[in-house]
């Protein structure tokens, strides 16, 4: 099951935690689900993809069931408007890239007639990774059973920052073209701290790498609320464990019902000014 919707179906239960020990009964409503949105506009050349699921019980083992027959649409700030065709059940895609400056917004109508949209998400320009590199790691690995014990070499990057504060960044990482997706994954920072200038030896993975592994790292600047929404999902789901963290709740994106405002969606639309940047570890 694609890791970002158990996060997603997890939060629609909001559950109390209780120790592993105890029986837990959990009164959950039937047949109750909530659309679930994950999508993004960026500048690249490549398909820009949304998937369109519905929440399912956090205990079923079964995927979320997909969206399919959709009408879903792409609007932008200049008045223009694109349909995005499904690619495969519950995966729509539009062809072309989007343009630096111009807002984007989600129209959604779904089969039973329910209409939901985004609000509008700014493409910014993106900020270049001036270059990226391999070097032998000064951290000790700590093995598990599925961890390499070649895995020694950090990757890094030089960017920078540009002067003016309120800019919000996300990485992406990709392991012979996998994306890592798990809660420790998410790695996003404002420039609250440190804006304007260089940013030398930056490593936006936190992982250990052997030879000759292909690592890709995408810099992505996203807007404020983008960022709020991803900080909130990970400290919901990487760093919870003890007795006393707060109950998941759901996690409400920009995505609204037009047609029962009661209802929420989950998820998040959002737009990302991007580059990305390559390298193959030994080499």
């Amino acid at each position: 099951m694609n890791r970002f919707y158990q996060i997603i179906i997890l939060f629609s239960i909001g559950f109390a935690l209780t120790s592993c020990e105890d029986k837990i009964d959990l009164d959950l409503p039937d047949g109750e689900t909530f659309l679930v949105v994950e999508g993004w506009i960026t500048n690249e050349d490549i398909p820009q993809t949304v998937k369109l699921t519905y929440t399912s019980p956090y205990f079923e083992d079964a995927a979320p069931p997909v969206v399919t027959g959709a009408n879903v649409l792409l609007r932008d700030s200049e008045g223009n408007e694109n349909e995005l065709l499904e690619f495969q059940p519950g995966v729509y895609q539009f062809d072309e890239a989007g343009i630096i400056g111009r807002s984007y917004q989600l129209y959604i109508i779904l089969p039973e007639g329910d209409i939901y949209e985004s609000a509008f998400e700014l493409l910014r320009e993106p900020v270049p990774i001036d270059s990226i590199y391999w070097q032998l790691s000064d951290k000790e690995p700590n093995l598990d059973d599925d961890e390499n014990p070649d895995d020694i070499y950090d990757v890094l990057i030089n960017t920078y920052e540009p002067e003016g504060l309120g800019d919000h960044y996300q990485w992406r990482s990709f392991l012979n073209g996998v994306e890592a997706r798990e809660p420790f994954d998410i790695f996003t920072t404002s420039d609250q701290l440190v804006d304007g200038g260089p940013i030398p030896q930056f490593n936006v993975t936190e992982k250990l790498y052997s030879t000759p592994d292909t690592v890709v790292i995408v810099q992505e600047r996203i807007s404020k609320a983008a960022y709020e929404f991803l900080t909130l999902l990970q400290n919901q789901t990487a760093f919870v464990g003890s007795p006393f963290d707060t109950p998941p709740v759901p996690i409400e994106g920009n995505v609204r019902n037009l047609s029962d405002p009661k209802r929420i969606a989950l998820g998040f639309f959002g737009a990302a000014g991007r580059d990305r940047a390559t390298v193959i570890v030994g080499e």
